[in-house]
């Protein structure tokens, strides 16, 4: 067995659990890395993914297309984040949004039938998987207040103070799609921060 196949959800998963966990040879056996160049479709809407993403290296941006083809983006990820698409895991339907590579990545694929029987067979395992949902549970809450609630120059500034690294790494309009704003915009609030900054 590689025990560095799954380095990367060793510690994501171990370090939720507060423990290390055993167990990963069922994970490992159906585990792949995988690895995606700039730009490149990890996977689109409609498509039957039960698989738990890990971020090794690079940024992974999680994208929806309205009817127009708008892309409005819902989320960044980076190292050592994770992704799943909550339609396929636990609805049993297909993929309702696209992920593409910002940059090449290179991930963790696990299958999330196995990672589900580890769950109910141990509760370090069950404890690992519940504070990962929870924590994914907040992060959405905090998205989709600061959408609902916040001025695009709040919500910008709030992007910037919780994505230090990512940020620098992204193209301004990728990050306006993000924030459902246009990049005119985002330039000028982006010239603002930086005269009063300058002050």
């Amino acid at each position: 067995m590689d025990v560095k196949l799954l380095r990367q959800t060793r510690l994501l998963m171990s370090g939720a659990a507060g423990t290390e966990l055993s167990g990963w040879d069922a994970l490992e056996s159906n585990a792949q890395i995988r690895r995606f160049l700039r730009a490149q479709e990890i996977f689109g809407s409609g498509e039957w993914q039960p698989y738990i993403y890990v971020i090794r290296t690079g940024i992974v941006k999680l994208s929806y297309l309205d009817e127009t083809g708008e892309e409005w983006i819902k989320s960044f990820i980076g190292e050592g984040g994770f992704f799943a698409c909550p339609a396929v895991i636990i609805s049993g339907g297909t993929t309702d949004y696209f992920a593409v590579a910002v940059e090449d990545v290179e991930l963790e694929q696990l299958r999330y039938p196995e990672l589900q029987k580890l769950a109910e067979q141990n509760s370090e395992w069950a404890k690992a998987i519940r504070v990962l949902l929870e924590t994914h549970i907040l992060k959405k809450e905090q998205r989709e207040r600061e959408l609902l609630t916040m001025a695009p120059d709040v919500r910008y500034g709030s992007f910037l103070h919780h994505n230090p690294e990512i940020s620098k790494r992204l193209q301004v309009r990728d990050v306006a799609k993000y924030l459902g704003i246009t990049p005119e915009a985002l330039s000028r609030i982006r010239t603002r921060m930086k005269h009063k900054a300058s002050k």
